[in-house]
């Protein structure tokens, strides 16, 4: 019987597949191919595959830096509404959240009621993004960020859209990605950072795969006869006043040039993630696609309210640029139009026995770019009594001028150009700067000790090994196996035949679930899929006061409601309600309208007075279906909710019905249907 052979290439490839996690076994290149140009063409080939799965450190710091920016503005934009939606005073409590929600997902807000305990996480949750954004213990940041961010989307999913769910994604592979190896504090801390910028690991082809996803899955799960066959796609999106605004009406009509648009989104979405993942013309390749995705995402942002969507689709391209890219983007030395060049070297002396002090001069080399020299003072004889004697630490320039306290601080920022007038305004405080730096200084080894836990010495920047690596593979083939089960049709693909048979499924991975959606993994890319919204319309919300009068509850304000279509900054507070307000137009979603109008009551009475409360209202949907072009759209409307604040009984008496015919208007009166 012949015995199975293991080419020794073919372990090699496989070894440096997993290489920035683990050290592979020796393989005996010498034993068949002693030749070493044969293992540098070896090595040369695997690097070419492999190249459109690495990604650049310095991408994957514009990428951390980014996720904890735009987790930050995320808290922001949530904060004013977190009592509605964080709350059990609010549209849904817990115990509702979590019946709605996977048995296999999990949130902090579950924890406690009280709206303290709410905004407690959504705090804490900030200070780990600014964490994050820093660079400061960035995997315990990365991680903390992850269940924090989880937590807030669990807590109520109906506020959710697509870019939340990437978002919680581009963290999660943060937290086993080495983001924090460039650009942050805990780089500075680095006794032997790495030279090269490449980094090939299980967790780049996971993180690779992941932003290619999202359009290649969008792409096939536009099925529409709208994308695939009559070129409205685009002309539907950008009629839906809900969304659509700015740039939005005054090209959307253009018939002929939103068609070809249409068929060029759907193609880019389809074609441009396999052109990102060619070896032949790599950079070329990826370079073209990025920009042309991230020109699409901009198109968004200036015609559609998708809220912070194309940011951080923008930002997960960002991270897969090529590393051509990032050498000019990131170039360490610019020419500056004042002729200053940086200084060739200063040295930097500090008190051997003050961590904080030593810590410090490293992170302004490394944040500062600096060609610096740093050493303990009272290892030189003419620098030590100095330090002594003036209670300072010194800086000496080129020339051998010493300089200490603050103004030395100022040389040490000026010291490279692009951080000068940072150093004109410290010039400006005068004594005052060098009171600052003495209280500092009377409190540094207070300081040393929070520095000690959180900017810690490492002789290299931490990575993930190879239970992590073997953990992050799985994930990655659960990944691409649950977004193939997500394509419902194959056959035909935007009218090409796949020659696959109509009907074809690819079963859901279904065993891993409680992996996959406990670790909230499960994703589905139906961006405008399998076609574009064609329901447009507003909500009306008549209410009667205590006092009879009638206001207009949807606009919060005491003055008659009106049929008329208002702008779209008036009806929805913010892009979050928007999406809970059209979950609750869904039929399938009725019983949570009640939970919405106790809210309304609430709300409304506590920032009114007794004459002033809200006593009833009803709510209503005026559907405005868009046709294909060159017809009128068709408007309907839909009662979604009766409400009384007192009790359901009360609502036999119809209280707003008669307050409307007696006070509203003639078009009100039509609009809503009321006899």
């Amino acid at each position: 019987m012949q015995k199975w052979a293991v080419n020794p290439y073919i372990i090699g490839f496989l070894c440096g597949f997993a290489g920035s996690f683990f050290t592979c076994p020796s393989v005996g290149w010498a034993h068949n191919y002693n030749n070493s140009g044969v293992q540098l063409n070896m090595r040369s080939l695997f690097k070419s595959l492999s190249n459109p799965f690495a990604l650049d450190l310095r991408a994957l710091a514009l990428m951390r830096i980014g996720v904890g920016a735009l987790i930050l503005t995320d808290l922001l934009l949530r904060a004013p509404s977190f009592m509605a939606f964080m709350t059990d005073r609010g549209v849904m409590s817990r115990e509702m959240s979590m019946s709605v929600n996977s048995g296999w997902h999990w949130s902090l807000y579950w924890v406690n009621a009280e709206p303290l305990w709410a905004m407690s996480l959504m705090v804490i949750a900030a200070g780990f993004a600014m964490m994050l954004m820093l660079g400061i213990r960035t995997r315990l940041a990365s991680i903390a960020s992850f269940i924090f961010l989880a937590s807030l989307h669990t807590r109520n999913p109906y506020l959710q859209q697509g870019g939340d769910n990437l978002l919680l994604l581009l963290t999660f592979w943060g937290c086993f990605l080495p983001w924090g190896e460039r650009a942050s504090i805990d780089a500075s801390m680095v006794r032997e950072p790495r030279a090269s910028n490449r980094y090939f690991s299980a967790v780049s082809v996971a993180l690779v795969l992941q932003v290619m996803s999202v359009y290649f899955f969008s792409a096939l799960l536009k099925t529409g006869v709208e994308w695939v066959r009559d070129g409205t796609g685009i002309y539907y999106a950008l009629h839906n006043d809900q969304v659509a605004f700015g740039m939005a009406s005054l090209w959307r009509d253009w018939h002929g040039f939103t068609g070809a648009l249409t068929h060029y989104v759907w193609w880019l979405e389809l074609i441009g993630p396999i052109l990102a993942l060619s070896p032949l013309w790599f950079a070329g390749f990826r370079t073209l696609v990025v920009v042309a995705l991230i020109a699409m995402e901009i198109g968004f942002i200036f015609n559609l309210r998708i809220g912070l969507f194309p940011f951080i689709s923008s930002l997960s391209l960002i991270a897969i640029l090529p590393s051509s890219v990032m050498n000019f983007l990131w170039r360490s030395e610019k020419p500056e139009k004042s002729g200053k060049k940086y200084k060739p070297l200063i040295r930097m002396y500090f008190d051997k026995e003050c961590t904080f002090c030593e810590k410090t001069c490293y992170l302004l080399r490394y944040l500062l770019g600096l060609n610096a020299t740093i050493a303990p003072a009272q290892d030189d004889k003419h620098i030590g009594p100095i330090l002594e004697r003036e209670n300072s630490w010194v800086v000496v320039d080129e020339q051998g001028v010493q300089r200490l306290r603050w103004e030395a601080l100022v040389f040490v920022i000026q010291s490279n150009p692009r951080f000068a007038w940072i150093a004109k305004l410290m010039q400006k405080t005068g004594a005052a700067g060098d009171r600052i730096y003495n209280w500092i200084g009377d409190h540094r080894y207070g300081f040393g000790t929070f520095t000690a836990r959180w900017m810690p010495w490492r002789k290299t920047y931490p990575r993930v090994g190879i239970i992590g690596s073997v953990f992050v593979a799985v994930l990655a083939a659960l990944l691409f196996w649950q977004n193939l089960s997500s394509i419902k049709v194959w056959n035909p693909v935007h009218g090409i035949d796949t020659g696959v048979t109509r009907g074809y499924r690819i079963p859901a991975p279904r065993f891993f679930d409680p992996l996959y959606r406990g670790l909230r993994l499960d994703q589905y890319w139906s961006m405008f899929a399998p076609y574009p919204q064609k329901n447009d319309g507003w909500f009306v919300t008549p209410g009667v006061l205590s006092n009879g009068k009638l206001v207009n509850v949807t606009a919060d304000k005491l003055e008659l409601p009106t049929a008329e279509r208002p702008e779209s900054s008036e009806q929805f507070k913010s892009y979050r309600w928007r999406k809970y307000k059209n979950f609750l137009w869904l039929k399938r979603n009725a019983r949570h309208r009640t939970h919405y109008g106790a809210w309304v009551c609430r709300d409304w009475n506590s920032r009114h007075d007794a004459s002033e409360r809200l006593e009833a209202f009803n709510m209503y949907f005026i559907k405005d279906k868009t046709l294909p072009p060159g017809m009128a759209s068709r408007v309907t409307t839909h009662r979604l909710l009766r409400y009384h604040c007192r009790g359901a009984s009360l609502l036999a008496k119809k209280p707003l019905e008669n307050a409307v015919k007696s006070q509203g208007s003639d078009n009100l009166i039509k609009a809503l249907d009321i006899d």
